[in-house]
C-alpha cells in the first residue's frame, strides 16, 4: 500500500488516507461526519459505506470489491476508493445563505451542545425576538454515540481532532447568521452542554472523567473572546455544571424552568445518553443531583434499525385497533408516523417507546422481555425493513431500568415518595414526542406522575438563549450549580436492588 491513498466521496469531496489508518478515521480527520456509535469497535454496523471504486481490506482479512458495502471502521483503502455515504448521511458543506433585507441592531446566539445533536438560536439583542433555528447531529458522532467513547478517543490522542470538528461546526452556524442577518458581528454566544463537550469544545482533555473519581478539568463558568477560539463571536460563556454527568446543561434547564421558585416538589430529568436527573424538595429547600447511565439508544444509537431524530424517522406507533389521525401510514396491524412525514428509515427515541408498548400490548414478548418464538430471530416488524430485535429490547430494558430506578431512589433520597411530586419535568429532544402512557406502561417513568409530567423540550438550549437577555438568568445558574448535591446512584445498593426489579416489563 502506498504512504497515502485518496478516499473520494461520491459528489466530489476528497481526503486522504494515511497508512494503517482506516477509512472512517480518514473521513473524520477530514471532518466528513459519519455515524459510528460504537465509536469504530466495529460492533454497530452504522457506518456502512457502498464502494464505487477501488478496493479495501477489512480487519479479518477479507478483500471489498467494487460494488459491495463494507465498515469503514473495519476497512483500509488498498489504493485509491471512491465511496457514497450511508443513506440519510450528507456531506457538511457550508449552505448557500439568502440574505435579509431585515436590519437587527444587536445579535446574540445561545447553543447547546449535545452528544448527539448540536442546536442553536439566533436572538436580536434589543427585542428579545428568536429570529432563527439552527438543529444538525453532532459532527463529532464519528468518534462514537456517547460521552465515554469521546473521552475514550481524546484519551488515545484526538483530543484536538474532536475539539476542531465541534468548533468548526460552530462557527459554521456563526457564519450563516451574519451572512444571512447581514450583521456586522455576533455580540454574544452563550453555550451550553453537559460537562464533556464543554470540555472538548474548549480543548481541555476530559480523559479524568473515564474513570473514579471522575474529575473534570472545570466545572465553573467561564468566558472567553470569540477570537480565542476562531469564531466570529465577539464574546463567549460557557455556562456552570456540578458535577462530570451533570453538567451545564442541566443547570441551564433548571434556571430556564426556575425550579428552586415554584413553590413545590418537583423532579427534573433530561433523557438522553445519560439520564440527569434533579430532585427538589420545597420544605426542605433542597437540591438532589445524579445521573444515570441509561446508554445511547434513546439516541438512536445500539438499536439496530435506530436513528437520531431525522426525516424519516418513526416517532409514533398505534395498534391498528387505535384509530390514528392522518398522516399515519399502514404496516401489518401498526399505525406510525415519521418525522417530515417522510419514507421511514429507522427508529428514533420516542418511536422505539412505542415500539417496544407495542410489542407488549400484543402479547409478542413476555414480561421478561423475550420475543415469543416467532420473532425471537427474525425481529418485530415495525415497517418495511425496519423490525425490533431481541437484542433491541434487552438495550432498552437496560436504559429504561436505570432511568426509572434512578428517579425512584434520588426521590427517596431527598425525602420525597412520588406522590409527594408535584411536578415531573422532562426535558431533551426524546420529550417532544414521547407517548406518556406508552412510557409508564413499560416502566420508564412512574404511572402516578403522568398527569403531572410537564414536556419541556430542550431546556438546555432554552436557557442559554434567555441568559442572553435576562440579566437575573446567570446569577440563578451559579446559585443551582452552587447548591446542587450530588448522589452517586452507582454506589446506591438502594439503586442496584431497584434496577435488577425494574428490568421487568
Amino acid at each position: 500500500m502506498a504512504s497515502s491513498v485518496l478516499i473520494t466521496i461520491q459528489g466530489g469531496v476528497s481526503c486522504e488516507a494515511r497508512q494503517g489508518e482506516s477509512v472512517l478515521s480518514a473521513l473524520v480527520r477530514a471532518g466528513v461526519a459519519v455515524s459510528a456509535p460504537c465509536g469504530g469497535r466495529g460492533i454497530c454496523g452504522k457506518c456502512r459505506l457502498t464502494l464505487l471504486e477501488g478496493s479495501v481490506r477489512l480487519t479479518d482479512g477479507a478483500e471489498v470489491k467494487a460494488g459491495s458495502s463494507f465498515c469503514a471502521c473495519r476497512a483500509q483503502a488498498l489504493g485509491d476508493i471512491t465511496v457514497s455515504l450511508p443513506e440519510g448521511e450528507s456531506i457538511d458543506a457550508p449552505l448557500a445563505v439568502m440574505q435579509t433585507d431585515r436590519q437587527i441592531g444587536r445579535a446574540g446566539i445561545g447553543i447547546d451542545i449535545g452528544t448527539t445533536t448540536v442546536q442553536a438560536q439566533l436572538v436580536d439583542l434589543d427585542t428579545g425576538e428568536v429570529l432563527q433555528t439552527f438543529s444538525a447531529l453532532n459532527n463529532q458522532r464519528g468518534f462514537g454515540a456517547d460521552v465515554m467513547s469521546r473521552i475514550e478517543a481524546a484519551r488515545k490522542g484526538r483530543l484536538k481532532e474532536l475539539s476542531e470538528v465541534i468548533k468548526n461546526q460552530i462557527e459554521e452556524t456563526l457564519r450563516q447568521c451574519i451572512d444571512k442577518w447581514n450583521l456586522s458581528e455576533i455580540e454574544q454566544c452563550t453555550v451550553s452542554g453537559n460537562t464533556t463537550m464543554l470540555h472538548l469544545f474548549c480543548g481541555d482533555d476530559p480523559s479524568a472523567m473515564g474513570e473514579a473519581p471522575y474529575t473534570p478539568v472545570f466545572l465553573e463558568e467561564r468566558n472567553f473572546e470569540g477570537r480565542e477560539f476562531s469564531l466570529s463571536a465577539k464574546n463567549v460563556t460557557l455556562l456552570p455544571g456540578i458535577s462530570a454527568f451533570v453538567g451545564a446543561d442541566i443547570v441551564s434547564g433548571l434556571a430556564f424552568l426556575d425550579i428552586m421558585k415554584k413553590n413545590e416538589n418537583a423532579f427534573f430529568i433530561d433523557i438522553g445518553t445519560n439520564g440527569e436527573i434533579a430532585v427538589w424538595n420545597e420544605s426542605e429547600k433542597k437540591l438532589l443531583c445524579s445521573s444515570t447511565a441509561a446508554g445511547p439508544c434513546f439516541e438512536g444509537a445500539e438499536i439496530s434499525c435506530g436513528m437520531g431524530a431525522e426525516s424519516g424517522a418513526i416517532n409514533r406507533i398505534c395498534l391498528k385497533e387505535e384509530p390514528p389521525a392522518a398522516n399515519w401510514f399502514q404496516s401489518g396491524r401498526l399505525f406510525y408516523t415519521t418525522l417530515g412525514n417522510a419514507k421511514a428509515r429507522g427508529i428514533c427515541g420516542a418511536g422505539l417507546i412505542d415500539a417496544v408498548a407495542m410489542i407488549k400490548k400484543s402479547g409478542a414478548m413476555d414480561e421478561t422481555g423475550a420475543l415469543a418464538d416467532e420473532f425471537a430471530q427474525t425481529g418485530f416488524p415495525i415497517a418495511e425493513g425496519i423490525v425490533i430485535t431481541q437484542r433491541d429490547v434487552r438495550q432498552f430494558q437496560l436504559a429504561k431500568s436505570a432511568i426509572y430506578s434512578g428517579i425512584k431512589v434520588l426521590c427517596k433520597k431527598a425525602g420525597l415518595e412520588f406522590e409527594n411530586v408535584d411536578t415531573a419535568y422532562i426535558a431533551g429532544g426524546l420529550g417532544f414526542f414521547i407517548n406518556l402512557e406508552n412510557a409508564a406502561d413499560i416502566g420508564l417513568i412512574p404511572v402516578s406522575l403522568i398527569k403531572k409530567t410537564a414536556v419541556c423540550g430542550n431546556t438546555s438550549l432554552s436557557g442559554a438563549v434567555k441568559s442572553l437577555t435576562d440579566t437575573a438568568f446567570l446569577p440563578r445558574c451559579r446559585e443551582i450549580a452552587s447548591r446542587g448535591i450530588i448522589e452517586d446512584l452507582a454506589m446506591s445498593g438502594d439503586f442496584s436492588e431497584e434496577f435488577a426489579d425494574n428490568m421487568f416489563f
